[in-house]
């Protein structure tokens, strides 16, 4: 366990520590997640995060008229099993996932229902995979893997199915978000 983190000292990918040290690493501009026990700095490109931002705007487009759930950002944590706490680029919680219906004003103790990954420039492909199980086996639904570079998207489920899509294809909310879809293209 670290002694209370050194501010004078830059965390550093790869370095294990304790959930109660990573809660409290400084905000700092970095986007830190921790998978079992070790440290994992994941900054973005613009071109993902401008394809989270387009997401964003119909998945709030979306449950303003559905009401079933909360849409978060990449800020949002989410701690898993096993020392892990993840934060995906885009997260939605039905309302029934919720402490009476509200969101918790620190991580969630719970696997999100949708998941949305934007592959950045420095990602590995072996870590989203990782990610992927991990958030799946905790007990998110539905995953979405946009990779802009190849204009495409991978779709997992809980029961292992994954199929892919490209640009042409329709993104939809199955199951997760009833009667939601998009175009991936419109959101490349």
């Amino acid at each position: 366990m670290l002694d209370a983190i050194d501010m004078k000292t830059q965390p550093y990918p790869g370095q294990h520590m304790a959930l109660e040290d990573f809660e409290r690493l400084p905000k700092d501009g970095f986007k830190y997640e921790l998978l079992e026990g070790a440290l994992i700095m994941t900054p973005a490109g613009l071109q993902p995060e401008e394809i989270g931002g387009n997401l964003y705007f119909a998945i709030r487009k979306y449950l303003e008229q559905k009401q079933i759930g909360h849409l978060y950002g990449s800020s949002a944590g989410y701690r898993m099993r096993d020392d892990t706490v993840l934060s995906p680029d885009l997260s939605f919680v039905s309302n029934e996932q919720l402490p009476y219906g509200r969101s918790p004003t620190g991580y969630g103790n719970f696997a999100p229902d949708l998941v949305i990954e934007i592959i950045s420039p420095g990602d590995r492909v072996v870590d989203v995979e990782g990610k992927v199980q991990k958030y799946l086996t905790n007990g998110t639904r539905l995953v979405w893997v946009i990779h802009p570079g190849l204009r495409s998207a991978t779709v997992y489920h809980t029961d292992g199915r994954a199929r892919q899509l490209f640009d042409k294809d329709t993104l939809d909310g199955e199951e997760v978000l009833p009667g939601f879809a998009c175009q991936l293209a419109d959101i490349l």
